[in-house]
Formats: C-alpha cells, sequence, structure tokens
C-alpha cells in the first residue's frame, strides 16, 4: 500500500501542467506577500508617506500608544479628554452641521500636523465606533457623545450587535428570534475588559487568507486527472483487470490525493502565515478580536481568529480535492472537471447577491467570499436549522466536511464500478 501512495502521487505530480501550476503558485504567494509588507503604506507624524517596513513600525508605535486595558473608566477618562482637545479650538456644535469633508479640513485648519495625527490615530475611530455613523469624522462623533454615554461604554459596544440584528444586512434578512438569541449570547460572552494593542501580524493573516484560494485551484489542477486520465488513455482496461486495481489501488490514489493537498495547502499556508508574522510581528495573539473590530461578538483572540480563517480555508481545500476527485470518476473529460473547480471556487466571488438574503448567505460558504474579517467575525452570517442556529464558521465546517464524506465514497465506488471492454 505505501508503495502504491508514493506511485500515485508521483503520478499525479510528474505531469507537466501539475507541476507548472504547484510551483507557478508557490512563486506567485511569495511575491504577492513580498509586494504585501513592500506596499504597504501609512503617514508618519510629519504628514509623510512611508511604506513597508518602516510604515509597518509606525502602526505598531500608533497602536502600541494607546495600549493597555480598556476599562469603562478608562474609555470615559480617555473619551472626556479628546472632546476637551478637539473642542478647545473647534466649535463643538458646530461641526454636528458639516460634512465630513469640511470637517478633515478644519482639523488641519485648527491643529498642527503633529496634533491631527494623533488626533486621527486609530484608536480613537475604534473607541468611538459605538457612536460613528458612516462617514463621519471623529470629531463629529465625539460631538454627540455625553458623560452618560460614555460611562456606558460597554453598553453601547454591547448594543452593536443589536444595531446590526435590527439593520438586517441592509434590509436583505430578518432575523428569526433563535437567530438573534444565539447571537445575543455569542456577544454576552466576549471578554471584558478588553485590552487594545497591536496584533497587526494577525490581521494581516486574515486579510492574506483569500489568496489561498490560488492552492485549492493548484490542488483541483493536480487531481483532475486521477480517474479521467485513466478513461481517456484506456489504462483503466489494464488497471481494472489486476488483482489490486478495485480495492487497494483505488484506495491508494484517495489517500495520495488528500496526502498531497494537506501537504501543499500548508506549505502555502506556511508562506502567508510565516511572511505575516516576520515582518509584521507575532504579539498580539491573546488580544481579543474585539481589539480589531469591536462590533465582533465572537469570544475569541486575534490569533486564534486568524488562525480559524486559515483552517477553514484548508477545510475547503479538502473538500473541493474529494470533489475533483469524484467528478473525476465520472467523466472522461479532465478539462471539465477543472472548468467546473474554476467556476466553484473563484467564479463565485463574481456573483452579486443582488439583495437576496437567502443567495448572499449561499454565496458566502465559497472560499473567496468566507476569506474576508468582516463576512467571517463581524456581518453577523447565520443559518437557523429549525430550532438550531449556526454561523458562519460552523455552516462552513458543516458543507465541507459533507462534501468530503459524499465525494469520497462517490469517487471509490465509481471507479470501482467502472465497466470496461
Amino acid at each position: 500500500m505505501p508503495r502504491l501512495i508514493l506511485f500515485e502521487l508521483k503520478k499525479m505530480l510528474s505531469r507537466r501542467v501539475a507541476l507548472a501550476a504547484n510551483v507557478g503558485v508557490v512563486v506567485f504567494l511569495a511575491a504577492i506577500m513580498a509586494l504585501n509588507v513592500v506596499q504597504t503604506k501609512t503617514a508618519n507624524a510629519r504628514g509623510e508617506i512611508v511604506s513597508g517596513t518602516e510604515a509597518i513600525a509606525q502602526m505598531r508605535a500608533d497602536a502600541e500608544e494607546h495600549a493597555g486595558t480598556i476599562t469603562a473608566e478608562r474609555a470615559a477618562a480617555d473619551i472626556a479628554a479628546y472632546q476637551e482637545t478637539v473642542f478647545s479650538r473647534i466649535d463643538r456644535d458646530a461641526v454636528t452641521q458639516m460634512t465630513g469633508s469640511a470637517v478633515y479640513d478644519l482639523m488641519f485648519q485648527s491643529f498642527s500636523d503633529e496634533e491631527v495625527y494623533e488626533l486621527y490615530n486609530p484608536y480613537w475611530s475604534w473607541l468611538l465606533r459605538p457612536w460613528r455613523v458612516a462617514r463621519e469624522e471623529p470629531a463629529q462623533t465625539a460631538a454627540r457623545v455625553t458623560p452618560e454615554m460614555a460611562a456606558d461604554w460597554y453598553g453601547a459596544a454591547a448594543e452593536l450587535t443589536q444595531q446590526t440584528l435590527d439593520d438586517g444586512q441592509g434590509g436583505m434578512w430578518e432575523y428569526g428570534q433563535a437567530e438573534r438569541a444565539y447571537w445575543t449570547e455569542l456577544r454576552a460572552g466576549a471578554p471584558e475588559p478588553i485590552t487594545y494593542g497591536y496584533s497587526g501580524g494577525w490581521d494581516n493573516i486574515v486579510n492574506c487568507a483569500a489568496f489561498l484560494v490560488f492552492p485549492i485551484l493548484a490542488a483541483c489542477v493536480t487531481l483532475a486527472p486521477t480517474f479521467s486520465f485513466e478513461y481517456s488513455s484506456g489504462a483503466d482496461a489494464v488497471v481494472l483487470a489486476t488483482r489490486r486495481g478495485r480495492s487497494s489501488l483505488v484506495a491508494a490514489k484517495v489517500v495520495a490525493a488528500l496526502a498531497y493537498a494537506t501537504a501543499y495547502f500548508a506549505l502555502c499556508a506556511a508562506i502567508v502565515v510565516g511572511v505575516s508574522l516576520a515582518f509584521y510581528g507575532a504579539e498580539g495573539f491573546g488580544l481579543s478580536v474585539q481589539s480589531m473590530a469591536l462590533s465582533s461578538p465572537y469570544p475569541l483572540t486575534a490569533g486564534q481568529a486568524a488562525l480559524a480563517c486559515v483552517g477553514l480555508m484548508y477545510a475547503a481545500c479538502l473538500g473541493f480535492s474529494c470533489l475533483t476527485l469524484a467528478l473525476s470518476s465520472r467523466t472522461r473529460s479532465t478539462l471539465s472537471v477543472f472548468l467546473t473547480d474554476v467556476v466553484l471556487v473563484l467564479l463565485t466571488g463574481l456573483v452579486p447577491s443582488a439583495g437576496v438574503g437567502a443567495l448572499e448567505r449561499v454565496l458566502a460558504l465559497f472560499p473567496i467570499n468566507f476569506a474576508n474579517f468582516s463576512v467571517l467575525y463581524t456581518a453577523l452570517e447565520s443559518y437557523p436549522l429549525g430550532p438550531f442556529v449556526l454561523d458562519l464558521i460552523g455552516m462552513v465546517l458543516l458543507v465541507y466536511a459533507a462534501l468530503v464524506l459524499v465525494s469520497t465514497p462517490v469517487a471509490v465506488v465509481s471507479f470501482r464500478r467502472r465497466q470496461v471492454a
């Protein structure tokens, strides 16, 4: 059996198309992650645009400037300090009547570049998030916050979940009572107090997780001929006539395919994770996901959120690998198998939901769509199954586990029952 597995691995990886796809994707990922570092840009306190490792260092310094535990008392005190600084030079009532762009210009007219830089530190937008309105400047949000509102910062943060539920994803989904109870209970389990800090490496992993669709496609290219090539070349007549053709050989093909998919995905994931942590830093693993997005109801750390995203992409890789084997066992055309994979893996990202909540939830199950921080952790994607509710993470695991469990036997049985002349 081990020899058969090694033989099948050698056979699938020796094809020129498969070799080109596998090597090409690894090179592409290495290049795109290098560009991810080089093209990172931000502004420093002098208003200069810096890039690369200097930009990353600047973002780390900005986050660490306000790092620490955010108690209700600290939140209220920091908001009061921000208000005192801003409204010592601009009129508090006037900014509420102005447009966001006008307030932005006013800030530069009223403060030095260094002062504006500090007042636009991402910490302030994060701290004022419970009351922020779309396209609103931090100063405008701060103008509406009273001391009583600031004192109930954690209550206002928890209310973000209820606001999302009431909004119903822009009116395209009406959450049932079971869904509301699920999300409310999940939010109640979020850790308090929140610790603010830098978690750039873990944040970057989630932002770059969508690139892992390319290893999934490379795996599909490699596995598409597993059975169909035997049919098109006529080798099935010889293989299936041997003593192990309908037993050990089939098992070896499946084991080799899954071993290859696992090893190759691990290599590609290591590039994404390794570059992110090497250049952006591994600190912040234990910070709660709320330090990245205050509206997230998940009781996860930043590191757990990043690794969970990579894990879901691996589940999708296994699912599509097994689907590819099943399709390959049912047709002589390798091209048709691969085109099906391309449509499901890649082109589903181009299909609009058109404001239809049910369609949006179906599309969210494809890797190009769920490999997104907002979709995965803040959009409150839920799937009511009678009295039970699954979130997007649970549904993705369920769907791809089912795909593995259904497709694998289909591939095995189809090949074993193949009738040859």
